[in-house]
């Protein structure tokens, strides 16, 4: 084994090297090492020394200082001194982590270089160590205070999104309710001007009536009293007719007006009741229209019925009869009242055998006066909130269900 000596604080195996630049090696400020291609260190000065605590005599070799490195990547430190004399591999550096020998740690940058040849022919290298502890501990220290900024961001971000969506949701509820109720508003003005639609043509229909019925049966009464009154004027103040006639039609108009007044509203609603005046309505109806044959069942009683709900159910019924006697050239009805949906609405169904229809034509654009009475029926049932469906196919009859809220 080749001679050790000290030489100007450095320890070092005994070879040949020109005394400047091996004094510039020994003197330099920062570790440096020099070793030789069969593993053993030939060298190392006062700031490695200084800085790790070890002697020349602990760690001859390189892989004895190896040993006391202590690197995440033990195969990336071992390639590292595996290439020392690999040309190519001048500019390759490694970054270990190492410790004292009082256990303090450290954490170096090493950079390798070619020195040539010794005299015995060996080729030397040397490692130059930068202490980057310092260094890498701010690196650290800022890849954790990175890491808990991007753990932050992510929080946010996530808190961000979570908002955003809950964002995104209230808009589109507050979107689907404004859309509800722009329908709503357009469907409330729609039902108020058929409202008022409605109350027109039933003032139309008053009027006409009152014209044509009432207002020509007392014409002729008033005719008929003028002449009686003009021929007993001739006759000295004697009558020689009785005014039979004219009684007769007085009483025909006294049940004319009295037929007008029902229809407007029956005097039985309000005193006796719906119940009463469906069973009214269902004897007049029978007595007008003898070919139709109307079957009529209810398991409700008059006090399961709103009092604001009883009008409503005998306009859809009056409207329902007249539009199966009128159209659907029907031979049976059947009409039907009940509860539904756990007791908390009432049911009323119409249905006939008549000759049907196609609902898609009668509620056609294309003719604002056909459905009429079918349309009035349904905003009836609407403006108390209930709901109205109609079934109808040509030859297969009529089927009118409507839902009521109680």
């Amino acid at each position: 084994m080749a001679d050790r000596k000290p030489y100007g604080g450095c320890d070092v195996l005994n070879f040949q090297i020109e005394d400047p630049y091996f004094k510039a090696l020994c003197d330099a400020p920062i570790p440096v090492l020099i070793v030789g291609d069969d593993g053993r260190l030939l060298m190392i000065n006062r700031a490695f020394q200084t800085a790790t605590g070890f002697s020349h005599a602990a760690i001859p070799t390189i892989g004895a200082w190896a040993g006391h490195i202590f690197n995440d990547s033990p195969e990336k430190h071992e390639n590292f001194f595996n290439r020392l004399f690999e040309p190519e591999k001048v500019l390759e550096s490694l970054r270990i982590s190492l410790k004292r020998t009082d256990g303090q740690a450290l954490i170096w940058e090493l950079s390798k270089a070619l020195l040539g040849r010794m005299t015995d022919g060996r080729r030397i290298a040397v490692i130059v160590a930068s202490d980057i502890t310092h260094a890498a501990e701010h690196e650290r220290h800022l890849e954790s205070m990175m890491n808990c900024l991007e753990e932050e961001v992510s929080n946010r971000t996530k808190d961000l999104n979570t908002t955003i969506s809950a964002l995104e949701k209230e808009i589109s509820e507050r979107k689907r309710i404004g859309d509800a109720l722009t329908l709503s508003r357009e469907r409330l003005k729609n039902i108020s001007r058929r409202a008022l639609d409605v109350l027109e043509a039933d003032r139309r229909t008053v009027s006409k009536e009152l014209h044509d019925s009432i207002g020509a049966s007392l014409a002729a009464i008033k005719f008929s009293l003028e002449e009686k009154e003009m021929k007993r004027e001739q006759n000295q103040g004697r009558l020689a007719e009785s005014l039979n006639q004219e009684i007769t039609y007085l009483l025909a108009t006294i049940k004319e007006t009295k037929r007008i007044s029902a229809n407007l509203r029956p005097t039985t609603m309000d005193d006796l009741g719906l119940m009463a005046t469906i069973e009214w309505y269902l004897r007049q109806f029978k007595r007008f229209y003898r070919k139709i044959n109307v079957d009529y069942r209810t398991d409700i009683t008059e006090s399961d019925i709103p009092e604001a709900m009883k009008i409503i159910i005998y306009r859809i019924i009056q409207e329902g009869l007249s539009n199966a006697e009128k159209h659907s050239d029907a031979d049976r009805v059947r009409l039907q009242m009940g509860f539904t949906d756990g007791n908390r609405s009432i049911s009323l169904l119409i249905q006939d055998d008549g000759r049907g229809f196609d609902v898609k034509e009668v509620f056609s654009p294309k003719d604002p006066l056909s459905g009429y009475g079918l349309t009035s029926m349904r905003e009836r049932c609407e403006i108390f909130g209930g709901s109205f469906h109609i079934e109808s196919h040509l030859g297969q009859g009529t089927k009118i269900n409507a839902i009521l809220p109680i």
